[in-house]
Parts: C-alpha cells; structure tokens; sequence
C-alpha cells in the first residue's frame, strides 16, 4: 500500500497544484496585468504573497489528507482472500518445540484488510508527501517573484523537476552513481521505506535521527524519517523567504 505515494497520478496531482498555484503568485498576475490593479489597493506585497501561500499550502494539505482518507477508507472496506488449513501443534518429546502438523484441505478464508494494516502507520508519508509537495510550491514561488512571465517559470520549474529526477533515478542505477542523491530534493521523499523501516515499531516513523545501530537496509540513513520530511519543510520555506526578499524589492513592470 505505501506503494501509492508513487502512483504517477497521485505525485503528478500534487506537482500540478504546487507548480500551477506557485507560479501564478506574481509572474501569473504579471502577465495577466492585474498585479498594478491588486497593489494599487491597501496591501502590501508581503502580505498579498503571505495570502496567497497560505491558501497554496492549504490547499496541498487537504489535498494531502484525502489520500491518507482514501487509504483509511479503503483499508476499512476491502478484505484479503487468505488461503488458510487446519493444523494441529504437536509437542517434540524432550524438546521445548512443537511442530504444525496440517491435518485438513486448505481454504479460502476472506480478511479484512483493517486486521492485516494499521491506516495510521501512512501518515507519515502523507507528511512527506505534503513536503515534497511544499518544497516545490516554494521553488515555483521564488522563480514566480523573479519573472514577469508565468509560461517561463512554469518551464524552468519544470525543467528543474525532470532534472531532479532524472538525478535520483541515476542515484539508483548504480553503486557508483550513488552520490548523485546528495544533487536531489528526491532523495528526502522516501515514504515507502518510512513504512517498510516502522513495520515493527511505529514510533520510528516520527524519529528525528536513527542512531547507528537501528539502521537497516530499507533506511540506511542518519536522518529519520521526520527528519527528511522537516528537510523538505526548511527548504521550501528557504525558497519562500527568498521569494518574499524578492517580490519586495523587484520593480512591477507594465503590463504588455
């Protein structure tokens, strides 16, 4: 199930809503030449670009929790056919061991998937969903604060995107290309190991920083998993601190 944070439908949602609402913040208003008209009433840049981020960050929440409440639906409505025989525990003599011994025709026993998976151990990759998502909203603002097209950033955000996955994707390939994840923001966004690494204690999909001796091959990293969700986290709020500088002080040219 954790598998589903990777549907290409479902990261590509999220990229439109963070791209196409982040780079409509100024270069959108720009060049629509309604940005004069909204500065011209009492508000200042700051807190219109605070405005909009807001709502740009709601937004990708919610949008965020229904996938969580779509897991949670669905894994309190579906149920698993399970093959399952009668068996029988005997007792080794002189040993403290008992053997199942199966003793009848195997059957096809349905489950239901809430005994099998607890809907809780997603949220946290829903939050680093949430992060990636955030962190690219932040890249398509600071690009917006700094062009007066909306076509050309939504390209160089864009182009920037293809070529951060083009980075993680070789970071995969081989043992030798590996450090090439270090070049990659992907490289935080990590929800079906947050998953596979919590399996036997849910705690840890909240750790900050795994000491040595918990890393395993699913999580070989220093940073937990909230760790890399908070990563994403600080770095776009960076870019949208950057955007703020930015719009502040840029000249507004006249529409064309």
């Amino acid at each position: 199930l954790s598998m589903v944070f990777h549907e290409p439908v479902l990261v590509t949602c999220v990229l439109v809503w963070s791209i196409a609402r982040g780079s409509d913040a100024v270069s959108g208003e720009i060049n629509r030449g309604t940005l004069e008209m909204l500065l011209a009433q009492p508000i200042g840049r700051l807190r219109w670009l605070a405005c909009h981020t807001t709502v740009c960050s709601v937004g990708l929440a919610l949008l965020c929790g229904l996938v969580w409440l779509g897991l949670a639906c669905s894994i309190r409505t579906q149920s698993v056919r399970q093959e399952m025989a009668p068996t029988v525990d005997i007792s080794l003599p002189l040993l403290p061991w008992t053997v199942p011994i199966r003793v009848g025709p195997a059957q096809q026993v349905e489950t239901p998937l809430a005994r099998l998976v607890d809907s809780s151990r997603f949220i946290a990759p829903t939050c680093n969903l949430f992060g990636m998502g955030f962190f690219v909203l932040g890249l398509s603002l600071f690009f917006s604060s700094c062009d007066r097209y909306r076509w050309r950033t939504l390209g160089i955000v864009i182009g920037i995107f293809v070529i951060q996955m083009l980075l993680r994707l070789l970071s995969k390939a081989t043992d030798a290309t590996a450090f090439f994840g270090y070049f990659t923001f992907l490289s935080a966004y990590q929800p079906d190991a947050m998953v596979h690494f919590a399996r036997d204690n849910s705690a840890a999909a909240w750790w900050l920083w795994v000491p040595s001796d918990q890393r395993t091959l699913s999580w070989p990293y220093a940073l937990g998993p909230l760790g890399v969700t908070l990563t994403l986290l600080v770095g776009g709020s960076l870019r949208i601190i950057f955007a703020a500088w930015r719009f502040r002080s840029r000249d507004i040219p006249a529409p064309l």
